[in-house]
């Protein structure tokens, strides 16, 4: 994993390093404030050669007491040595539990001894510790006072006598605190590594190119101001939201300079991803460059656009490609005129084969023909066939994931069925990327603003050479033949 992943996963999961920190600190917190003071006290033990006059028995003594002293600190693991101490202070430890409060260590090439005694009590760990080097001198003395003899060859002798200690050893609350800390650091930081590398859903562009075979052409960022209008207002159109869908806008019409897409159906993988958001607000701002826009609600199942409009949805898309309405008759115009929208209509009994059949195809012809855009909010493609049948009869899609819901596996595939039916997938739109996610993938305001614009902020719409802007006319929003039908 690279660094940047490193530091991608830890601004990510930046509350599961904070909380790891937070849990450490607090399990560090209690341990330490139950934990007894422990005090220690320590001793050296000098051992020599007894009896050593001239200097060359002096040296040799001195390689036999520190061939010796190495032996000599195992007698302090020993039950048998031990016990008759803690009988001799009235302990009621067992002499394991004493023993493992003893800690005798040699000095490299010298004849000393460090003796250490913990105990919770400061004058006991003296007692102990005194009580210990009388017993253990006069244990070598036993020791090394060969048979026959009355005089023991090594001398130990207490060099540094034990002292009353006057702090405790532990618990030591700062270094407690400060190793919580640390492996809090490392377990949060574990954890967020962790969530990222299980986290299957998708969150950066490059998992479109991987999945979907295609590019991000815009990242909305969450904006709770959505959740319930939907709609970009005019008074925040310079807002970050309103900036992103103009970047979309952008990158939409300069996908292929020489084809550009016209005819564009909005989609998802599932529903819930906030297509038909992103629907209106794209329509709304193309209508705002200048363009000609037909907006049409597609999503015979469940028809979103006209309420977050707020205009009428009783006849529509389902009655003209019935045969029963003309679309000039339905078509809604919103704001100045620009915008013309055309609601659902009645719920028919097969949405799939009439959004697929051939009246379909001729209508999206015929606003082809009088609208510089025409857009589709299309229903999702995994659960039903719609999405995809109209984005055959499109110039292609648009596929909007979620932030963190849309699923790799759910990108990919929605991708296979419409590339399967050789749809032309025209790009990706990342919905309600959360603030901070925003930060952490390098999304946001400061990439809304890498567009060329004009002077005023406003892209013009490319017109296509046949379109009626080409020719130097508004264009009329009635479509052709409706006069002749009046």
């Amino acid at each position: 994993m690279e660094p940047k992943d490193v530091i991608r996963a830890a601004r990510g999961g930046w509350w599961l390093v904070v909380l790891g920190v937070l849990l450490a600190v607090a399990v560090a917190g209690v341990v330490t404030w139950q934990s007894k003071p422990r005090y220690a006290s320590t001793m050296t033990l000098f051992v020599a050669a007894a009896g050593t006059d001239d200097t060359t028995t002096a040296y040799q003594g001195n390689l036999f007491s520190q061939q010796r002293v190495a032996s000599y600190v195992q007698m302090f693991r020993g039950e048998a040595f031990v016990t008759p101490i803690a009988q001799q202070l009235g302990l009621t430890d067992a002499p394991a539990a004493l023993i493992n409060d003893i800690e005798a260590t040699t000095i490299p090439d010298t004849v000393l001894i460090n003796v250490t005694v913990t105990r919770n009590s400061p004058t006991e760990a003296r007692d102990v510790a005194a009580a210990l080097g009388q017993a253990f001198s006069k244990r070598v003395a036993e020791l090394e006072t060969p048979d026959g003899g009355t005089n023991s060859t090594v001398k130990v002798t207490v060099s540094e006598p034990p002292q009353v200690a006057t702090a405790p050893v532990s618990p030591q609350p700062l270094r407690n605190v400060a190793g919580g800390v640390v492996l809090g650091l490392l377990l949060g930081l574990s954890a967020a590594i962790l969530r990222v590398r299980l986290d299957n859903t998708v969150k950066a562009s490059d998992d479109f190119a991987e999945l979907a075979g295609t590019n991000l052409v815009g990242t909305l960022v969450e904006d709770p101001s959505l959740r319930d209008h939907h709609l970009v207002s005019d008074e925040d159109g310079y807002s970050e939201t309103g900036e992103a869908y103009r970047q979309i806008r952008t990158n939409l019409q300069f996908l292929d300079v020489d084809n550009p897409a016209r005819t564009i159906v909005i989609t998802s993988a599932l529903p819930g991803e906030g297509k038909t958001t992103v629907s209106v607000n794209l329509a709304v701002v193309l209508a705002q460059s200048g363009a000609r826009v037909a907006l049409v609600e597609a999503d015979l199942r469940r028809p979103r656009v006209t309420r977050y409009l707020g205009m009428i949805s009783g006849a529509g898309l389902s009655n003209v490609v019935a045969g029963t309405a003309r679309a000039d008759e339905l078509l809604q115009p919103y704001g100045d005129g620009n915008l013309q929208v055309l609601a659902a209509g009645p719920m028919p009994p097969n949405p799939s084969e009439m959004l697929g059949s051939r009246h379909m195809r001729a209508l999206l012809s015929e606003l082809r023909e009088h609208f510089d855009y025409v857009l589709i909010d299309a229903p999702p493609v995994l659960p039903v066939t719609d999405g995809a049948v109209l984005s055959v009869a499109a110039d292609g899609a648009l596929l909007v994931s979620r932030h963190g819901v849309t699923t790799r596996a759910q990108v990919k595939q929605a991708a296979a069925s419409l590339h399967r039916i050789e749809a032309r997938l025209l790009g990706a739109v990342i919905n309600r990327v959360p603030a901070k996610a925003a930060e952490a993938y390098g999304y946001g305001y400061s990439y809304s603003y890498s567009a060329v614009s004009d002077l005023t902020g406003e892209l013009p719409a490319i017109r296509d050479e046949g379109s009626p802007a080409r020719r130097g006319r508004r264009p009329d929003p009635t479509p052709a033949g409706s006069s002749a039908r009046r």
